[in-house]
């Protein structure tokens, strides 16, 4: 039976089952850039080879891998080939995802690593990828230019970015590759431990997170569009802060305060929070820093620092705990400071 429908109805149900191509975009933001999207055009049928997918067998057993922790080695050795066979896996069932998907098979095209490298593949993949009209004509162009130029560092989805939007997924990559490092020193400091100190270990670690996501979340002004990143790039700074203290009392180099001390560094933390909280007026912008974000993050921190001194009593218990204190309030004093 044929369609009743009229061929411009038909047309554009066709263009919306379409994938999103950069050659095709005609909004106001991206009216320029006709070298570029000329490129998209000519290169959209450059589809992966098919026999790079993986075969029914090895998706089977793939299933919910993880295509960007297997390309950069996150927490498990790199294996690009799989990272590729993956990537396909989610582009099929997740076409928008980020840093995986078609993002990680442009990746592996555009650096010969997993596959045969085919920058013209590469670029297609890039066309297809929906950001900010400069981030998408930036990535089709320094693609490009990678076929007239000797072989110099990888590509990276990360390169390109103009976008607060993509700054944070590039930040909770980057993030992701730090936590596994962090993680893997962790479990080389800890190896051996008794289990009593792993136990106190355990706890203050889960304090520490919870304060590192509040103090992301709540003293952190995330109402420009690069918010994501900036939360992401404060909790990190204050898990790398954790680490630092954590390598210090290891290495035998923990300062040393006198009661007195504590006090007074008790007294300028008392200090710095009221000033903190006095110069935070209540503006109505989502995102923006807020007197109850800041209590929060002040409490997850009390609670942090009561789980620092139970644990070194039980791991380091020659460190004075006056000492140990004034030390974590110091670094919380300059944390309130740096935020203002």
């Amino acid at each position: 039976m044929k369609s009743i429908l009229p061929l411009a109805a038909l047309a554009l149900i066709a263009a919306a089952e379409a994938p999103w191509d950069w050659g095709d975009a005609k909004d106001e933001y991206s009216s320029d850039f006709a070298q570029s999207k000329a490129l998209c055009r000519q290169l959209r049928r450059r589809e992966p080879p098919a026999a790079d997918r993986p075969d029914p067998a090895t998706a089977a057993s793939l299933k919910g891998c993880d295509s960007e922790a297997l390309y950069y080695g996150i927490g498990m050795p790199a294996d690009p080939v799989k990272a590729r066979q993956c990537a396909f896996l989610e582009a099929d069932s997740d076409p928008d995802g980020v840093l995986s998907g078609r993002t990680m098979l442009m990746t592996i095209y555009a650096n010969g690593r997993g596959a045969r490298r085919d920058l013209d593949v590469a670029i297609h993949l890039a066309c297809g990828l929906e950001g900010a009209p400069f981030e998408s004509n930036g990535r089709v162009t320094h693609l490009a230019e990678m076929k007239t130029q000797a072989r110099g560092q990888d590509f990276d989805y990360c390169d390109d970015i103009t976008s607060g939007l993509a700054m944070g997924y590039c930040a909770s990559h980057q993030a992701r590759i730090a936590g596994a490092k962090r993680d893997a020193e962790l479990a080389r400091l800890t190896r051996g431990w008794r289990p009593a100190e792993a136990e106190a270990f355990a706890r203050l670690r889960q304090a520490q997170e919870a304060f590192a996501s509040a103090h992301g979340d709540g003293e952190v002004d995330m109402s420009g569009t690069a918010r994501g990143a900036m939360a992401v790039n404060a909790e990190e700074e204050a898990r790398d802060s954790f680490l630092a203290l954590l390598r210090d009392l290891a290495a035998g180099h923990a300062p040393r305060y006198d009661a007195g001390g504590y006090r007074a560094a008790d007294a300028r933390l008392n200090a710095a929070y009221r000033k903190r909280m006095q110069a935070t007026v209540p503006v109505d912008s989502p995102g923006a820093v807020t007197r109850e974000g800041i209590r929060d993050a002040q409490r997850a921190w009390l609670r942090y620092r009561d789980a620092f001194l139970a644990f070194a009593a039980v791991k380091y218990p020659s460190v004075s705990r006056d000492s140990l204190a004034a030390w974590l309030t110091d670094q919380r004093i300059a944390m309130l400071a740096a935020e203002e």
